[in-house]
């Protein structure tokens, strides 16, 4: 129950904050954006991207476990070993896209999407002192989608959109260990502001990737993103 009200909580503050910047966005750029009457162009076809999202969803799930500092550890077995993980690391995640505009509507593309979640394992004893070798753990998920993308106002410096992806998350660590899943990203609204080859975009959506009910690696992951493009 603690963890999905942490979760949930999270999940709302980062909507908040991403509404928030995007109606901000929107007062500044939409004003001068009317006062224009250059029609679309469709000369730029080609675009690629690279970003960085959140992982509230990651960082939820993947926590501490709870610490075996004891209050009085004089009462415990003498031969007493509780494992632990602990200090977590969390890359953001960190992705790539190449797009082509089919319409003045419609885009094309492939998005390759990067995190990396790590932290550390040990025993320790009834006096919370390691009593085994730290072991570090790696753990990485590679989603490789096609995308599609629907621009619904544009205007020389700002384009308003969303837009769907379908694919397959990759699971890999250290340990040998290996997974994967289906994978769909569904982009609510985003923002592209900038007039000429380079801008820069701001995305509030939802990447999921799960085998079964029980096998959850992304649930509303990547909610708040942001990209720097270039087009020709």
């Amino acid at each position: 129950m603690y963890f999905y009200s942490v979760f949930f909580l999270k999940c709302r503050k980062a909507m908040k904050k991403a509404l928030a910047i995007l109606l901000l966005l929107s007062v500044i750029a939409l004003p001068s954006a009317f006062c224009q009457n250059e029609k679309t162009s469709l000369d730029n076809r080609n675009s690629v991207r690279i970003g960085w999202g959140d992982m509230i969803y990651e960082s939820a799930v993947f926590r501490p476990s709870l610490n075996g500092a004891w209050t009085n550890p004089d009462i415990l077995p003498a031969d007493y070993i509780h494992d632990e993980t602990f200090d977590f690391g969390y890359t953001g995640h960190l992705f790539a896209e190449y797009q082509y505009r089919l319409t003045k509507v419609t885009s094309i593309g492939l998005q390759a999407d990067l995190e990396g979640i790590f932290w550390k394992e040990g025993a320790f004893d009834r006096y919370h002192n390691l009593a085994s070798p730290t072991e570090k753990i790696r753990n990485w998920d590679l989603d490789l989608l096609l995308t599609a993308r629907f621009t619904y106002f544009e205007r020389p410096w700002v384009r308003i959109y969303s837009g769907l992806g379908f694919g397959v998350l990759l699971a890999f660590d250290n340990q040998g260990g290996f997974g994967a899943a289906p994978a769909f990203n569904l982009n609510w609204i985003g923002m592209e502001v900038g007039k000429g080859p380079w801008g820069g975009t701001l995305e509030v959506g939802s990447l999921n990737a799960l085998a079964n009910k029980l096998t959850i690696y992304q649930a509303f992951s990547r909610i708040l993103s942001f990209s720097v493009y270039y087009k020709w």
